[in-house]
């Protein structure tokens, strides 16, 4: 009687733990998956409310955290520096007005000159909030 007891406990085993893996995947995938936002950053966020500050052509330019100006055909949005690099994102009208094209620039770069665009431009003073740049 005890030798057939101490078979079971295998099979008992066996069975609990091919549940517990059954209903933990089944609680993965009801509660356990993250939605598609928290992997993506929220659009809303990304795309530049479309409010037409126009940069003038001779005077200096001023690029406010997640603002846009417009240049030309284009459209600029500081979104910030990280690690000594700007952010910015450029928004080509004639092409996509929608998505912003993302540009690392080197802070240092920066203040000797950069292209972004078909637009030369050079940094004057930068910030977190943002920057002040200069056609060239």
């Amino acid at each position: 009687m005890n030798r057939r007891d101490e078979n079971k406990w295998p099979a008992i085993l066996f069975f609990l733990a091919s549940g517990l893996f059954f209903f933990g995947c089944v609680w993965y995938l009801w509660a356990g998956t993250v939605t598609p936002e928290k992997y993506r950053p929220d659009a809303g966020s990304k795309t530049a409310s479309f409010q037409d500050r126009i940069a003038r052509p001779d005077g200096p330019i001023m690029l406010v955290r997640d603002r846009e100006v417009r240049v030309d055909g284009a459209r600029i949005v500081y979104r910030g520096s990280h690690a000594g690099r700007l952010h910015l994102d450029l928004y080509i009208l004639a092409l996509d007005p929608h998505y912003g094209y993302p540009h690392r620039i080197e802070e240092k770069s920066a203040r000797q000159g950069f292209v972004i665009g078909s637009h030369h431009f050079q940094l004057i003073a930068a910030g977190d909030d943002s920057i002040c740049l200069r056609r060239m």
